[in-house]
């Protein structure tokens, strides 16, 4: 019986005994800088390789005609951000000549100008002082098969008089751009607390 409890530890022993099969050996300095060039190549091709056609989201969302909603192009964005500057700089010819002759404007209040000349004499107007902070603007395209993009963008806008803050509010408009003018232009009103 004690031979038989004998050969278990044994058995046991030799079990839990490190294997020497794997032990490590010193490397080649070589290997070590190679093996991290090569996962390093690895990394930059796999990182680099733009995604296939097939893995890109091709829409989101609808449109009102119910088709798929994409993503519109940089340049209409870059056409609001132009307007911005403009509007900013006070500058109503350079303003001016963003817009197609034939662009219509509905404000929040409910009012429709025709074409340029009437949406500028209407910002003359204004008797208030606008502070604004352009808060986004991105780019939709609802009908990929039809020129022209819609932007939308957002404005936090203070307005004053004398001095005295009048009105704190957020904008949000939707401008209808084609071959670099806009062609409509529509936005929203809603009162912050102060």
């Amino acid at each position: 019986m004690r031979q038989n409890y004998t050969a278990s530890i044994l058995k046991y022993q030799r079990k839990t005994q490190p294997c020497t099969a794997f032990k490590t050996h010193s490397m080649n300095p070589y290997l070590t800088p190679l093996k991290a060039s090569a996962f390093a190549l690895c990394v930059v091709l796999f990182s680099c390789t733009p995604p296939t056609e097939s893995s890109l989201r091709t829409s989101s969302g609808f449109s009102p005609a119910g088709g798929p909603v994409h993503f519109g192009s940089e340049a209409s964005v870059q056409l609001v951000k132009d307007i911005d500057a403009a509007w900013a700089s006070e500058d109503m010819e350079q303003l001016a000549s963003f817009f197609a002759d034939t662009c219509v404007f509905e404000w929040h209040d409910g009012n429709r100008y025709e074409g340029p000349k009437a949406f500028i004499g209407r910002i003359m107007e204004d008797t208030l002082d606008n502070e604004w902070d352009f808060q986004w603007a991105y780019s939709v395209d609802d009908n990929v098969e039809e020129p022209g993009d819609w932007v939308h963008a957002g404005f936090d806008v203070i307005s004053s008089k004398d001095s005295v803050e009048v009105e704190h509010a957020w904008y949000q408009e939707w401008y209808y751009i084609e071959e670099g003018k806009v062609l409509y232009w529509y936005n929203m009103k809603g009162t912050r607390p102060s």
